[in-house]
């Protein structure tokens, strides 16, 4: 989804919140205005408040003994008059309508986040940072630098690292923090993305638009086991260097995982790409060290 389609649902979701909030007052009050006695002495009361409203007069003893008595009718019906007529909604500062003051209620925005956070792909919610086992010191260094890109920096990152050293955790981590933050975000594999540019290469033009305009619109855009991958002629190369450089063109941030060294990522593809992946005005290169965590927790 884009921007826009999140932020319709998720206003969709708050006034679904706000609907059933007010729609209960509404079901408890039909009921109550079957009685006939309850009825005439609620017409009676908007009466008298409407004569006072209009003549300016502060003498509320009538009002007040009417509405005494309409709370103990309500009350002999079975109803609270505070809380059966009173709508209850989820968040006070909006009253579940997800504005205040012409601006985002964060009732709002944590929905927001919350669908940015399912939109995202991301294989594992529960890999957060919080939620890390890393004990290696350079390996929670390199922990800390990638938080930092999530929560501040616009730079990329290209992470290094042998199979089973963690890489798609702390992808995942990164994932699930730029969601929260509100940034969206996109979490792929290289095998999943070769196969898209396969199969939209092999749709059209059109088809190819629409996707590269998604990947390339994303706020942060996640790869992870760069290297996996098939190369497919006039494919993978063409379609992953052109998706690389309008994301460096449009400032967007994208990680990248990989088992590859820079050496064996410069074999693999052409220097256009490698330029692109290891350019330090704009990306920040970490390597996870140590051994397979998958086989250790065996």
């Amino acid at each position: 989804m884009n921007k826009q389609e999140l932020l319709s649902l998720a206003q969709r979701r708050i006034d679904e919140r706000r609907y059933a909030a007010e729609e209960k007052p509404l079901r408890v009050l039909e009921t109550l205005r079957q009685n006939d006695e309850w009825a005439q002495t609620e017409r009676l009361l908007r009466a008298k408040q409407v004569e006072c409203a209009m003549n300016g007069k502060v003498d509320r003893s009538e009002t007040d003994a009417l509405q005494q008595k309409l709370d103990a009718l309500t009350q002999s019906l079975g109803y609270d008059p505070q809380n059966d007529l009173t709508p209850h909604y989820c968040c006070e500062r909006c009253n579940d309508t997800g504005y205040v003051q012409n601006e985002r209620c964060v009732c709002l925005q944590k929905e927001i986040c919350n669908l940015l956070v399912a939109d995202s792909n991301v294989p594992d919610k529960n890999f957060t940072f919080e939620n890390s086992s890393e004990t290696d010191k350079h390996n929670k260094t390199v922990y800390n630098t990638a938080k930092k890109l999530c929560l501040s920096d616009k730079r990329n990152l290209l992470l290094l690292g042998k199979v089973g050293s963690g890489k798609t955790y702390l992808l995942a981590a990164c994932a699930n923090l730029c969601a929260q933050l509100g940034k969206s975000t996109l979490f792929v594999t290289a095998y999943a993305l070769n196969n898209a540019f396969l199969n939209t290469h092999l749709q059209g033009a059109e088809s190819r638009e629409t996707l590269m305009d998604n990947l390339v619109e994303t706020d942060v855009l996640i790869i992870d086991d760069l290297g996996t991958e098939n190369i497919y002629k006039n494919v993978t190369a063409e379609y992953l260097f052109v998706l690389l450089n309008e994301r460096l063109t449009q400032k967007k941030q994208t990680f990248v995982s990989t088992n590859l060294s820079l050496t064996d990522i410069r074999k693999k593809y052409d220097d256009r790409i490698f330029s692109r992946l290891v350019d330090q005005n704009s990306t920040v290169i970490a390597e996870l060290t140590g051994a397979d965590k998958r086989f250790s927790h065996k």
